[in-house]
């Protein structure tokens, strides 16, 4: 009688063994198919916000700023808005030192991906530096776009009569928010959903969000330029 108990009671334990196993298996397989599940995400919205225009600087028209360093010499280089609206900046083409510019026409030009724009001088002058790190890093003016990311340094040739067509930081903003609600009123809902939140706050990466004609659209008013 022993014996069979003893006998009875391994073969019990072998069966509840095998139903632990199965029951485990049984479960191992929906929690890595949940796991699989849980690394396919719905795409993350580009973050927006309102561009920074500090205090320390004056800003031109197509969105580049100066900064007086003494002696008619200044830097310059692109305001926050610009590096929002084209995201991750591949390339920036500067000009060489010693190039002449001129106030309101071409000086550099931004990409990413296919995405170009022309930006245009603040102020006309002699170019006697470039920032040789932008060249190597052009992300600097997506991190730094006030400091660190500056493009040129100029000589300017007519400071005090060009100055009178740069704006301090609260009258650029003023004259941003004016183009931006002419621009919102020529792009449909859908357009402007990719570009705008919904408090009116500039979508990172737009420029590669948009069709080509919406793209230009935005440039030409916002910008004061073109894409090539």
């Amino acid at each position: 009688m022993v014996i069979i108990l003893v006998a009875l009671t391994i073969f019990a334990v072998f069966v509840i063994q095998a139903i632990l196993r199965r029951s485990t298996r049984r479960i191992e397989v929906p929690l890595a198919e949940l796991e699989r599940g849980l690394r396919v995400v719905s795409p993350v919205p580009a973050p927006a916000r309102v561009p920074r225009f500090p205090a320390d600087v004056y800003y031109h028209r197509g969105h580049a700023w100066m900064k007086l360093e003494g002696g008619n010499r200044i830097k310059v280089g692109l305001d926050d808005f610009t590096q929002q609206v084209m995201g991750d900046i591949d390339d920036i083409k500067i000009p060489p030192i010693g190039a002449k510019l001129n106030q309101g026409e071409v000086a550099w030009k931004v990409r990413h991906g296919e995405r170009k724009l022309c930006q245009l001088a603040p102020l006309g002058g002699t170019v006697v530096d470039v920032n040789e790190n932008l060249i190597k890093d052009p992300t600097l003016a997506n991190r730094s776009p006030y400091e660190e990311g500056w493009i040129l340094k100029i000589q300017a040739k007519g400071l005090n009569k060009e100055m009178s067509e740069l704006k301090d930081a609260l009258q650029f903003k003023l004259h941003f928010d004016q183009c931006k609600a002419k621009l919102m009123s020529s792009f449909n809902g859908q357009t402007l959903g990719l570009a705008y939140g919904d408090g009116g706050e500039v979508i990172r990466g737009v420029a590669s969000k948009l069709d080509e004609k919406a793209w230009k659209t935005l440039v030409a008013q916002l910008f004061h330029s073109s894409p090539d």
